[in-house]
């Protein structure tokens, strides 16, 4: 709204349009600046809490589910740092994360559950090291050939990870990954 100024011509508030337009900009920058700033924070408050979480935990299913949270934490941590370029610290994040698969397994295959009449875990497990390995195998992208050895680690952990998901869900003689008992059939030799 102009303003009248002493000799009666219409004066303009200077800066009312910047400001309109700057305040949402500052807002934006903040917001942007702040998960940049605060995401590494945030990161390990989260991951503390699913630590504690695990600790407190008595149910395997339960457990592995906390576990699922916590390599997808360690995934996201290795993403970001590989959006950075420090593929150091990726390997940093891949390291825990590829024990917390192991661990996550383990956690199934000690529970001496039935997966193929009570899927729960099992499932969950499985369908995220599908969507982890699409993740692994973006970031794996990005990484030259020399510096590849701890990501390869990574894959080819939550790859045995998701055979072993397989075989107890659906039965090994129903993966095709079944290892033939006889070992002349094996090298292709008929049996008389």
């Amino acid at each position: 709204m102009p303003l009248n100024d002493s000799q009666g011509t219409k004066a303009r508030r200077p800066g009312l349009r910047w400001w309109a337009v700057s305040i949402p900009l500052q807002l934006f920058a903040l917001a942007c600046w702040g998960s940049l700033l605060f995401g590494d924070e945030s990161r390990k408050k989260e991951l503390v809490q699913q630590q504690e979480r695990l600790t407190r935990e008595t149910n395997p299913i339960g457990k592995v589910k906390v576990l699922i949270k916590i390599s997808e934490i360690h995934l996201r941590s290795a993403g970001q740092s590989v959006k950075k370029g420090d593929f150091t610290a990726a390997d940093r994040d891949l390291v825990p994360y590829k024990e917390t698969i192991g661990q996550a397994l383990e956690t199934l295959k000690s529970s001496r559950r039935n997966a193929q009449k009570n899927p729960a875990g099992f499932k969950e497990f499985e369908i995220s090291l599908r969507k982890q390995l699409r993740v692994l195998d973006d970031l794996k992208s990005h990484y030259s050939f020399d510096q590849a050895q701890t990501i390869d680690a990574a894959i080819a952990a939550a790859k045995a990870a998701q055979d072993a998901m397989f075989a107890e869900l659906f039965g090994p003689e129903n993966t095709g990954r079944r290892k033939e008992k006889d070992p002349s059939r094996q090298l292709g030799q008929k049996q008389e």
